[in-house]
């Protein structure tokens, strides 16, 4: 099993270490982490280190249905169909700028590249009222992805797909219908998907303690179909237990539609990072997740304002997953 940490091509990581890659490859082989799975942009990614980038996670186009359904009309402004949906105009337009991420993905060799499977407003991420549902978002994910791998020869994509979830309309893991969906309607076989696990508890407000979080997360696992669980290949490893901030039902900042869009992405971003924690795991439990997903891939995706909370949260996990006493090193024996 292959243990990684997140990262990104921007600036909130790469200045951590100086802009150098050789220090970020440095930091990981000296916690006998296998490397690392990269957020990468829309442009092309910079020359990296070989053997650094085990994983690349695409960019996520969080509001973009309206786009595929009705064109580039259907969003107000040009600078939030740029932000939150990568400036594609229409439909296939977005599958052209899919291609092209794919291809950017897989020449980073990674085993596999993460896409999003979700749909939200800015304003959708305080008020919780969604115009579409999760059925209907992964319905236009499964077309968006179909269409997109017949352009490439035999119809696969030239990097493997994880499918990801999150806890708005969309993959929840909530639904074991709709996780089935696409097992039986994407038209490729290169994918699987990815296991979030504090996006999944975010789903579950009640959750208040680490106990809980472990049982609703085998509960869910144990609700999916044998042929969605076959397709679980990573987990993304977090505890998030904001369930007393989401109860006490965030409001819409005042005035926030008059806002200039900058403001508004700061304000729903700072929001969403109170709902998403990214703890680390400290209960020895957490390695039933890992028993019942049976993924052979871990990123450890945890907070951190610089390397050396980096490094504390990832010895707090690592040692919860090996059973053995916090002693601030990484354990990547389980």
């Amino acid at each position: 099993m292959q243990h990684l940490i997140n990262f990104s091509i921007h600036a909130i990581h790469i200045d951590q270490f100086e802009r150098d890659w050789e220090q970020v490859r440095a930091f990981v082989t000296r916690l006998g982490l296998d490397g690392i799975e990269l957020l990468i942009g829309d442009d092309s990614p910079p020359d990296l280190p070989a053997g650094l980038v085990r994983g690349v996670h695409l960019p996520y186009w969080i509001r973009w249905l309206e786009i595929w359904h009705a064109g580039a009309d259907a969003v107000v402004s040009s600078e939030e169909r740029e932000f939150l949906a990568g400036g594609a105009r229409d439909a296939s337009h977005m599958v052209a700028l899919q291609r092209r991420l794919w291809r950017q993905a897989a020449a980073l060799r990674p085993e596999y590249a993460v896409f999003h499977v979700s749909h939200v407003t800015l304003e959708e991420s305080f008020t919780r009222r969604y115009a579409f549902s999760a059925e209907a978002v992964v319905n236009a994910t499964i077309d968006l992805l179909n269409a997109t791998a017949a352009t490439f020869p035999g119809g696969e994509p030239p990097v493997r797909l994880w499918l990801e979830n999150l806890w708005w309309p969309g993959l929840t893991f909530a639904d074991p219908g709709l996780a089935e969906a696409f097992v039986q309607r994407l038209c490729f076989e290169n994918w699987g998907f990815v296991l979030d696990t504090g996006h999944l508890i975010n789903t579950c407000p009640d959750v208040a303690d680490e106990d809980a979080a472990v049982d609703l997360l085998l509960e869910r696992l144990d609700r999916l179909s044998p042929a969605v669980r076959a397709r679980i290949e990573g987990l993304h490893l977090s505890l998030s237990l904001s369930g007393a901030y989401q109860r006490s039902d965030p409001a819409l900042p005042d005035g926030f539609a008059a806002l200039p869009f900058a403001e508004r992405y700061v304000l729903a971003r700072d929001h969403v990072a109170r709902i998403d924690e990214h703890r680390p795991f400290t209960t020895p439990r957490c390695r039933e997740i890992v028993a019942a997903a049976h993924p052979r891939v871990i990123t450890h995706e945890l907070l951190r304002l610089d390397r050396a909370e980096l490094e504390r949260n990832l010895g707090i996990q690592s040692c919860a997953l090996a059973g053995a006493p916090l002693t601030g090193g990484f354990h990547a024996t389980l």
